[in-house]
C-alpha cells in the first residue's frame, strides 16, 4: 500500500467518515425492501413517486452518504485541510439519514406535510455538511487534481441539491416550475455526472494507486477532464434555469459525460492493467464492474437522446447508479474501512516492535472470501435488475430487491468485521 503523500497524522476520528458509511448499507437494504415489495412497476418508469423514493435511497443513501464520509477524510488527509468541528459530523450524518427516510417515505405515501419536513432536514444537513467540507477543500493549499475534482464535486453538488430542492417543493405542495422536465434532467445530469463523477475521478486516482499498487496518473489529462465536468455543470444548469428545453441541457452535460463516463475509466483500466501486484482482488473485481458499467452507462445516454424506447431511461438510472457508482463505492469501502480501522487502531505501536510483531495485517481485518460475497450479491442484483427492465418480468424485479437487500447486509458486514476485529487484537495486543 502507498501512502506516501497522505498526511495521515491529521486524520479526523474513525468515528467520523463511520457514521456515514453506516448509511450506506442501510438504504441499500431499504432500496432493496421497497423494490421487494413494489415489484416491476418501480422499474418501469423514472416517474412513479415510489421510484423516485427508491432512487434517492440510492443517490443519497448507498453513494451519497459514502461519499459525504469520504470528504471528511480526504480534506485533512489528501488536501492537508482539516474540517473545522470534525464531531458535528455525527448529527450532520444523522440528520441526513432521517431526512432521507423521511423523503423516501414521503414520496411513496404522497404525504406532503412528511415531504416538508425532509426538506427541511436535508437542507440542513447538506448545510451542516458542505459548509465546513467546502470550506477546508476550499482553503487547501494543494494543487492536484484530486483536489481540484472533491472542489468541483462540491459545487456540483450545490447545484444538484438546489434544483432538487426546487422539484420537492413543486411535489411537496408548492408551485410547480414550468420547465420541470429540464430541471429534472439537470438535477440528475448534475448529480451524476458533476458530484458523483467529479469525486469518482477524485477518489479514483487516489485510490487506485494507493490500494492496487498502479502508477500514479497523470496530470494534465485530469485537468482537462475536470475543465470538461465543470464547464458541463455551468452551462447545463443555466440553460436549466433560464428555462430552454430539456434537450439543450442534455447537450450540454454531454462533454462531462463523455469525461467521467468514457475517458476516466479508459485512463483507471489503462493504470490497473500495469499494476505490479496481479493476485486476485473481489474488491478490485467491484472496480472493475465500476469501470465497465460506465460506457454502458454513456451508450445507453447517447440512445435515450435518439431512440423512443420506455426502458432506456430506468436502464441508465440503473447502471448508473448499481452498476458505475454504487459498485466504486462499494469497492472503496471494502477497501478504505479495514486501513482507516488498522490505522486507527496500530498506528501509534509503529515505533514499537514488541507491540508491532502483534499487529495483525490490515488484509486479516477483512477476508476476501467476505468481499466475495458482496461482489456477488451486488453483480447478481445488477444483472436481475438489467433483466427485469429489458423483459418485464416481475419475479426478476423482486429477485433483484432481494439481492440489494443481501447486498447491504453484506456491506454491513464488511464494515463491521474489521472494526470489530481491530478492536479485538488492539486489547489482545
Amino acid at each position: 500500500m502507498n501512502t506516501s503523500g497522505l498526511a495521515t497524522d491529521q486524520a479526523p476520528p474513525f468515528a467520523v467518515p463511520l457514521a456515514w458509511y453506516a448509511i450506506a448499507p442501510v438504504a441499500a437494504v431499504a432500496g432493496g425492501a421497497v423494490l421487494l415489495g413494489e415489484g416491476g412497476r418501480l422499474l418501469y418508469t423514472g416517474w412513479l413517486p415510489a421510484t423516485a423514493a427508491l432512487t434517492h435511497l440510492a443517490t443519497l443513501g448507498v453513494v451519497g452518504a459514502a461519499m459525504a464520509g469520504s470528504l471528511y477524510q480526504m480534506a485533512p488527509v489528501v488536501a492537508g485541510s482539516p474540517v473545522p468541528w470534525p464531531r458535528l459530523g455525527h448529527a450532520v450524518a444523522a440528520c441526513w439519514a432521517i431526512g432521507l427516510g423521511g423523503l423516501a417515505i414521503g414520496l411513496g405515501s404522497g404525504r406532503p406535510a412528511l415531504l416538508r419536513w425532509a426538506i427541511a432536514l436535508l437542507a440542513a444537513a447538506f448545510v451542516g455538511f458542505a459548509g465546513p467540507v467546502g470550506w477546508a477543500v476550499a482553503r487547501a493549499a494543494v494543487r492536484s487534481p484530486t483536489v481540484t475534482g472533491m472542489r468541483l464535486a462540491l459545487a456540483s453538488l450545490a447545484v444538484a441539491v438546489a434544483l432538487g430542492l426546487r422539484l420537492a417543493w413543486g411535489f411537496a405542495g408548492g408551485e410547480v416550475p414550468a420547465s420541470r422536465h429540464a430541471l429534472l434532467v439537470a438535477h440528475m445530469g448534475i448529480g451524476a455526472i458533476g458530484w458523483v463523477g467529479g469525486l469518482w475521478m477524485a477518489v479514483g486516482w487516489q485510490v487506485v494507486p494507493m490500494f492496487w499498487m498502479t502508477a500514479g496518473p497523470a496530470e494534465r489529462p485530469g485537468r482537462w477532464q475536470l475543465a470538461a465536468v465543470g464547464g458541463s455543470v455551468g452551462t447545463g444548469a443555466g440553460l436549466a434555469v433560464s428555462g430552454l428545453d430539456w434537450a439543450w441541457v442534455a447537450g450540454a452535460l454531454a462533454p462531462a459525460a463523455l469525461s467521467v463516463w468514457l475517458v476516466q475509466p479508459v485512463r483507471l483500466a489503462a493504470l490497473l492493467r500495469g499494476r505490479r501486484r496481479k493476485r486476485p482482488d473481489p474488491a478490485l473485481a467491484l472496480w472493475w464492474l465500476s469501470l465497465g458499467c460506465a460506457p454502458v452507462a454513456l451508450a445507453l445516454a447517447v440512445a435515450l437522446a435518439w431512440v423512443d424506447w420506455p426502458p432506456l431511461g430506468p436502464l441508465l438510472g440503473w447502471v448508473a447508479l448499481w452498476g458505475w457508482a454504487a459498485a466504486a463505492v462499494h469497492a472503496a469501502l471494502a477497501k478504505i474501512v479495514p486501513f482507516l480501522a488498522w490505522f486507527h487502531r496500530f498506528a501509534q505501536t509503529a515505533h514499537d516492535a514488541a507491540l508491532q510483531a502483534q499487529v495483525p495485517p490490515i488484509k486479516q481485518l477483512l477476508p476476501d472470501r467476505q468481499v466475495r460475497i458482496g461482489l456477488w450479491l451486488h453483480t447478481v442484483g445488477l444483472g436481475l435488475g438489467v433483466l427485469a427492465i429489458v423483459t418485464g418480468v416481475d419475479g426478476a424485479a423482486r429477485a433483484a430487491g432481494s439481492a440489494l437487500v443481501g447486498c447491504g447486509a453484506a456491506l454491513a458486514a464488511n464494515l463491521m468485521t474489521p472494526v470489530w476485529r481491530a478492536a479485538r487484537a488492539g486489547r489482545s495486543s
